[in-house]
């Protein structure tokens, strides 16, 4: 497999698992899952969809639900934090827009972090774009029909923004230098281009997804970037939880942007293959206390991709008698046929509760909750 952030044309196969495989939008999809990594530039990356294009043009869907419909980001003194509104903040932090400034949420699905940064600030000029049509009612109202587009961006926006923003976006494409070239043709010249990828490394999950054809890293975002004509002005790790936020601007013509330095690449090769062998992990304790839970009552901590990941492998041996989360908008909704509850609402009777959340943070949870003190519950992590 050719490399799509260096171009390197071999990468190593490090992590198989056939059928069932997990979505990003915690859905199952009958398909192997396959994450090569790159020795050039230490880029992972996975097996191409059948039919990439058809699925993220009609299969897709995010939050759709209803207008109000939002990823559960934290919950702070009690009041829950939604992942648009956080990223509306961090565009504020992170870029000091002008006065009037043109906007693009590129890959906008509803466009509801631009939506919350217009309400913030009145003065700009939002755009959209997306490659289906499933959202436009979304942006009727407070996006003008003249700067709304799907499927491609128009040439009439060449060199006009003076800030694109693409949340959560890049790791989905097929060619992600292809996007950013996209994007570095839309920038005005001074623009910023603002977005946010998942950190494999900090979320291991990312991992594990088939939609999610890039799993970037420190040493191969530059470089992608690089060949498209951009250069990384600022990158973080710590305000976006298992997620790289990163501010890039258009190169000149005559700049050289250094490659990574191989013992980097190698410290991140090394890191990323122990992701992989996390995950091997995660199916043995799993499948161990599949063995031991005969006569009891099973349930599932996460409504997400963990929880999707562990309800593949317990699903043929009585499965699951439901999902716990604490995100109100999934409450009293079935997961995979499967009611998804609040923590409250855990039935007394389960005698094992598979915590299905990132390991970073899964023991803390239980403890916050009091779950780990429960009598007579067992708690199964994943690590």
């Amino acid at each position: 497999m050719k490399c799509c952030a260096c171009g390197a044309e071999k990468c190593d196969l490090v992590y198989h698992y056939p059928a069932p495989a997990i979505t990003s939008l915690s859905s199952i999809l009958e398909v192997e899952t396959r994450v090569y990594i790159c020795s050039a530039c230490g880029h992972m990356q996975s097996a191409d969809l059948p039919d990439v294009q058809k699925f993220y043009d009609t299969e897709y869907q995010i939050s759709l639900t209803s207008e109000d419909a939002d990823q559960l980001y934290d919950v702070v003194d009690g009041v829950p934090v939604y992942r648009t509104q956080y990223q509306a903040g961090l565009i504020v932090d992170f870029v000091d827009l002008p006065k009037g400034a043109a906007v693009l949420d590129y890959g906008a699905a509803k466009a509801k972090s631009l939506f919350r940064l217009c309400e913030r600030r009145s003065d700009i000029s939002p755009h959209v774009f997306d490659v289906s049509e499933d959202y436009r009612s979304y942006w009727q109202g407070w996006v003008p029909k003249e700067q709304q587009a799907t499927y491609s961006a128009p040439a009439e926006w060449n060199g006009r923004f003076d800030l694109i923003t693409a949340h959560f976006v890049l790791e989905h494409v097929r060619e992600p230098v292809e996007i950013f070239s996209d994007i570095a043709r839309l920038l005005s010249p001074a623009g910023r281009f603002f977005f946010s990828v998942p950190d494999v490394l900090g979320n291991p999950a990312d991992m594990i997804v088939v939609d999610h054809l890039n799993h970037f890293t420190r040493t191969s975002l530059p470089v992608a970037l690089d060949r498209a004509g951009m250069k990384i002005e600022r990158i973080d790790t710590s305000r976006l939880r298992g997620a790289f936020v990163v501010v890039a601007v258009l190169k000149q013509a005559s700049e050289k942007v250094p490659g990574p330095e191989r013992a980097a690449v190698e410290t991140e090769i090394r890191s990323l293959n122990a992701c992989c062998e996390s995950w091997h992990t995660a199916e043995n304790l799993v499948a161990t206390a599949q063995a031991g839970s005969a006569g009891k009552k099973v349930a599932i901590y996460g409504a997400g991709v963990y929880g999707t990941f562990v309800y593949a492998r317990i699903r043929n041996s009585g499965g699951a008698v439901c999902f716990v989360d604490r995100n109100p908008h999934v409450h009293g909704r079935d997961h995979l046929g499967v009611p998804v509850v609040p923590p409250e609402a855990l039935p007394a009777d389960v005698g094992i509760l598979y915590v299905a959340l990132n390991p970073a943070i899964a023991r803390k949870a239980m403890a916050d909750l009091g779950l780990d003190r429960r009598e007579g519950l067992e708690l199964v992590y994943l690590s």
